[in-house]
């Protein structure tokens, strides 16, 4: 278990042939977590909100995938520059899942931790900090190898319970938990949102 850091390892980002030099090809991506709230709530219940922390599990193609790769694992010397940010020379998610316009409705956010588990549950957790607006926004939850990277056809996270996604205020306190989610699994790329619905804690 790791948290992202700046470590130097051979640059993943690789230019189109004939495009502007700015154009890249991208070995990950990420899925999109659309933040609502719950059918109990007649209130927001995201307000207050600080911080989101948001788990999901890596299903077999990921960890296959992990697990024949090691150098692509956030402490791998290329997974460094993939998990970390920009400056690191790769593709930088740790800056690039907050960037703005990646997606329409995304939340302003930073992250301030990328945390990867492959010992006895495979995952990854995501901790963003929160700087506007969180209800109905997208959250991106990445990095993900994607399908070409992968060499499978679903590479999938799912949300393994109500606890794993959950926001706390400034002063580290849970201040709403997971009421619903659906579906509860995503590939990729894919299109659409994994919905959170969310309950206020009291």
């Amino acid at each position: 278990m790791s948290s992202f850091r700046l470590l130097l390892a051979p640059a993943l980002v690789i230019p189109l042939s004939g495009c502007p030099e700015d154009e890249e090809i991208l070995t990950h991506g990420y899925v999109k977590l659309e933040m609502r709230r719950g059918e109990s709530q007649a209130t927001n219940p995201f307000v207050g909100t600080a911080s989101v922390i948001a788990t999901m599990d890596y299903d077999d193609c990921l960890k296959g995938f992990y697990d024949a790769n090691p150098s692509l694992t956030q402490d791998g010397p290329e997974g460094a520059k993939v998990f970390g940010t920009r400056e690191d020379g790769g593709e930088g998610w740790a800056d690039r899942l907050c960037e703005d316009g990646q997606e329409s409705s995304q939340a302003s956010c930073t992250i301030t931790e990328l945390e990867q588990q492959l010992e006895k549950v495979k995952q990854l957790t995501i901790t963003y900090n929160i700087t506007d607006e969180l209800e109905n926004h997208v959250l991106l939850f990445g990095p993900l190898p994607t399908k070409a990277t992968a060499k499978c056809a679903d590479p999938i996270v799912k949300v393994s319970a109500n606890g794993a996604i959950k926001g706390r205020n400034g002063d580290g306190d849970t201040v709403w938990e997971t009421e619903s989610f659906s579906p509860n699994a995503a590939v990729t790329g894919q299109g659409g949102e994994i919905v959170v619905k969310a309950s206020r804690v009291e």
